[in-house]
């Protein structure tokens, strides 16, 4: 298991260093625009990837993003890129949100104020966070494929 996470890991450096050489324009350019695949191809394996990004598989999402991409012939670069949305800035943001969006759906809610997002809340309530934590992956995916959708059609050459 601890080498399966240094792999991880190690897939993710090595995907900054790739982003970092070739720059943001460049990069757009070449792995979005003129990718291979049609425009709602490429807005599937973003949605895919912002749905791997936000869900509860937490270092796994390097790994089902890849697998999943490929089992379903999907933009391998664009889904691991839209799966890295779960940066560690973000992820107090994306734990908070997922804690909220799941509170309506469980029988026991927390009051979420003045809480420390640590593991010990999470652990406390695990079927909050999963809940939630799905809804949110599922609807940020759909919103996101949409979106990505209209704005590779309005950037179509």
């Amino acid at each position: 298991m601890k080498k399966f996470i240094l792999n991880t890991i190690q897939s993710q450096k090595v995907f900054y260093r790739y982003f970092r050489r070739k720059g943001l324009k460049r990069f757009l350019k070449e792995n979005i625009l003129e990718s291979d695949g049609n425009n709602e191809l490429k807005a599937k394996s973003i949605a895919l990837g912002i749905f791997i990004g936000l869900s509860p598989f937490w270092g796994f999402h390097s790994f089902l993003a890849i697998t999943l991409a490929v089992y379903f012939k999907m933009n391998k670069v664009l889904t691991f890129m839209a799966s890295q949305i779960t940066f560690p800035p973000l992820i107090p943001l994306i734990i908070f949100l997922s804690m909220m969006v799941g509170a309506p759906f469980v029988s026991h809610t927390t009051s979420l104020e003045n809480q420390s997002f640590d593991f010990e809340f999470i652990k406390a309530n695990l079927t909050q966070y999963i809940i939630g934590s799905f809804i949110l992956s599922i609807t940020c995916s759909v919103t996101m494929g949409f979106l990505s959708y209209f704005i590779l059609e309005k950037f179509k050459s």
